[in-house]
């Protein structure tokens, strides 16, 4: 997620470097044909670079590697830390908020990354985006020459909860040796559920560009809105309409639920077990049934009491000053 292109391996070409939700960052390495097929980057050792949490592709489920650090790596960028010539990798985990560093030993044409993650600091302690990070981003925020880090946060992204945030830890280090101070926001954790939407809430991606050529740093921020619109006033038939629709959907959505608590749970419930019982449930009459009344009546319902929304939108904020 958040994908970043760079040249990787440093052979004049430009790469695609991502993270996705299997808990593991990737590489599509570009040629002059174009981009190949992504590959897990993998340690020196030949082992998938991951935090604790990933998705076992053998086992097929989500599986802990106990010896790495908590967290679920989603995003990852590339950035020489140690200006040494040669990339290492940044890992940012999805919940926790945290970032990682992973050391390369090899060369910038042939990577040989340690295996080891290291927590990145702000101020001295673990850094950690609230929400949990999108995506971490090396720019010069405040034009001293040093990179800072921009990051960006998801915030609980269903339910009424806090929000997103966009963050800058300016570097205070030197060239191969930075060090990142407190968190300097950028954009705060919004209130949801307004009329319209006017900015994003949760699931902030920055990107750090001069958009409007005037010498300094503005943001480009993709992420989603949450808003309910204010709805026309009902007649007396409407009202009653929309009641009787309410109650039918709570009847439909409960019948639902039963008929998933036939799902067959718990340690002694085998993955072929619950796949079986799925199948079996989707190709019920009953669920066929409540699924599209379940479909039919929030239609119309929606029509009379607009709902709740959640869409994403990309927004723009120009730089009106450089952060010191």
């Amino acid at each position: 997620m958040a994908p970043q292109f760079v040249d990787y391996n440093a052979d004049g070409h430009t790469d695609i470097v991502t993270a996705t939700f299997d808990g593991s960052p990737h590489v599509s390495l570009g040629s002059k044909d174009g981009f190949h097929k992504p590959e897990r980057i993998l340690d020196g050792k030949g082992t998938r670079v991951m935090l604790a949490q990933f998705w076992n592709y053998k086992a097929e489920k989500w599986d802990e590697n106990p010896s790495q650090p908590k967290g679920h790596c989603t995003s990852a960028v590339v950035f020489d830390w140690d200006n040494d010539g040669d990339f290492d990798l940044l890992l940012g985990s999805y919940g926790d908020g945290n970032l990682y560093r992973q050391m390369n030993e090899g060369s910038a044409g042939k990577p040989n990354f340690t295996g080891v993650n290291i927590p990145v600091l702000e101020d001295g302690n673990p850094l950690g985006v609230q929400g949990g990070i999108t995506t971490p981003r090396l720019v010069d925020w405040n034009g001293d020459g040093l990179m800072d880090l921009l990051c960006g946060g998801y915030g609980n992204s269903y339910t009424a909860g806090i929000g997103g945030v966009v963050s800058v830890y300016l570097n205070t280090g030197k060239q191969g040796e930075p060090s990142f101070g407190k968190a300097l926001s950028l954009i705060g954790p919004g209130e949801k559920g307004g009329l319209s939407p006017t900015r994003p809430d949760t699931g902030l991606y920055p990107e750090a560009v001069d958009y409007d050529g005037d010498g300094d740093l503005d943001l480009v921020v993709g992420g989603y809105s949450h808003w309910k619109p204010d709805g026309r006033i009902l007649s007396t038939e409407e009202k009653a309409r929309a009641d009787d629709l309410t109650k039918e959907l709570s009847a439909a959505q409960s019948g639902l639920n039963k008929l998933y608590e036939e799902i067959p749970s718990g340690e002694d419930a085998t993955d072929e077990e619950v796949n079986e019982a799925y199948k079996k449930l989707r190709g019920s009459e009953d669920f066929k049934t409540l699924t599209k009344l379940v479909q039919t009546t929030k239609s119309e319902l929606d029509k009379l009491i607009p709902p709740s929304k959640r869409e994403s939108f990309v927004w723009l904020y120009r730089r009106t000053k450089l952060a010191q």
